[in-house]
């Protein structure tokens, strides 16, 4: 039944407007995400008690006195019950952990399962059995291999060492690595959600920021009279 209401809506869609049917998907899926981000809106007015999300601007938190921008954003992070303001720290901090680069990150990203062996020649013995076992393939390329080609990359600036590739390996299970920036966005995505009950997403924080941000910009034009 719903199969044939759809197609029927398809039907009519192309014979009204005389676009194609992968038009119809796509209008049909911004419609859906409309009556979506209209909903979440609601939750959001309702938990607050606010007529409308683009009152958030004006319901900003209170910050300490003589506080830099760095430990306001912190603070905000923190303390905040404002989710414009939770947001706008997690756009921030999403950007931070897309660009952070270090030894570990190049390892989380491009560091494979190897032979046993070879933890068992470059490494400690006694410590195998705290090291995930994912990490080791017998058809895996070798480690010093590994290493030579990541280190051509020139990646991060510094020679990455066997024994940085050992302390990694027996620290973290292969892709659990996060680095600081994102533990930082996952902890503004549990403060998010812990607000609103829904989890937070890159449409609905573009959707926050634009109806609150284009809002201020309206009412602070100079008007001609």
């Amino acid at each position: 039944m719903e199969i044939t209401t759809t197609r029927r809506n398809v039907e009519r869609f192309i014979a009204s407007t005389g676009k194609t049917e992968n038009e119809y998907t796509a209008w049909a899926t911004e419609v859906g995400r409309k009556m979506h981000i209209n909903k979440l809106d609601a939750i959001v007015c309702a938990k607050l008690g606010i007529y409308t999300i683009a009152h958030l601007p004006y319901r900003p938190t209170e910050l300490p006195e003589l506080m830099t921008e760095k430990d306001a954003v912190a603070y905000l992070r923190e303390n905040s019950v404002n989710p414009y303001e939770l947001a706008k720290t997690w756009l921030d901090a999403k950007a931070d952990a897309k660009s952070f680069v270090s030894k570990y990150t190049i390892l989380n990203e491009r560091l494979h399962a190897f032979p046993k062996t070879d933890f068992e020649q470059f490494g400690d013995k006694n410590h195998l059995g705290s090291v995930s076992k994912s990490w080791f393939r017998k058809e895996g390329i070798n480690l010093d291999v590994q290493l030579m080609e990541i280190n051509n990359m020139n990646l991060y600036g510094e020679w990455i060492s066997i024994e940085d590739a050992i302390d990694f390996v027996m620290t973290f299970r292969p892709g659990a690595y996060r680095n600081p920036a994102q533990l930082l966005q996952e902890f503004v995505e549990y403060r998010f959600k812990e607000l609103t009950s829904f989890a937070i997403k890159d449409y609905y924080v573009q959707h926050l920021i634009q109806m609150c941000e284009v809002t201020q910009v309206r009412e602070n034009d100079d008007v001609p009279f």
